[in-house]
């Protein structure tokens, strides 16, 4: 899946801006995560489609705020194994393999975008074209949600990612800024997020990235 189908599908939702409310997310996970977090994430697996932006902004940004269950080096290994498969030729007693491993992965990590592109990519070898349109769906309601949070044109209104590889894709994409001669500066919040500026020229945006409650903590 390329980066321009990924673009025309979340412009095909239309723009409606409207700036996250972290904090009230944060809020409402840490106190009920059933009904916030867990119960919404059933549904964005089995009919993403279904979810209102509300909806959606809970899977994206609450997965800040409940325990990950397992540990991020080890889950990362074998996503790494997953993917170089994926991207080749392979034969379909090995997507078979491969499948049982990624849905493994996927029951720990629905929102993993790498893993999402896997599971489309690898439904798509076995042509099962509706499983292979459902995990497509699932990480463009992502990116959408993530395109939805802010303007990235005032620092009151950055962008809001909840990771490195998020920001990346928000300035790669939806900047308007080229990579080449690129200013880049950082300020650190009360909340313990981070608001990120990048500049070319006189054009300025703004992303701001809040982080995992246990990004620093020892595994």
């Amino acid at each position: 899946m390329n980066k321009l189908f990924q673009i025309i599908f979340i412009l095909s939702f239309g723009i409606c801006f409207s700036q996250i409310n972290v904090e009230e997310i944060k809020k409402n996970v840490a106190e009920n995560p059933q009904k916030y977090y867990y119960d919404v994430v059933e549904i964005f697996k089995t009919d993403p489609k279904s979810l209102n932006q509300e909806q959606l902004n809970y899977v994206y940004y609450g997965n800040n705020y409940v325990d990950y269950g397992y540990k991020r080096i080890e889950f990362n290994e074998q996503l790494n194994e997953i993917t170089k498969f994926t991207e080749r030729k392979i034969s379909p007693k090995k997507v078979s393999e491969v499948l049982e491993k990624a849905m493994s992965l996927y029951q720990k990590n629905p929102l993993n975008k790498e893993l999402l592109t896997d599971l489309s990519n690898l439904y798509k070898k076995t042509g099962n074209l509706v499983k292979s349109e459902l995990y497509s769906t699932q990480l463009q309601l992502l990116y959408r949600t993530i395109s939805n949070s802010g303007t990235g044109k005032l620092d009151n209104s950055p962008i809001v990612v909840t990771n490195f590889s998020d920001q990346w894709y928000v300035v790669e994409n939806f900047s308007g800024i080229f990579s080449r001669g690129l200013d880049f500066d950082t300020k650190a919040l009360p909340d313990g997020s981070w608001l990120n500026i990048f500049k070319n020229g006189t054009h300025l945006f703004f992303v701001k990235t809040v982080h995992h409650k246990d990004l620093y903590k020892d595994e």
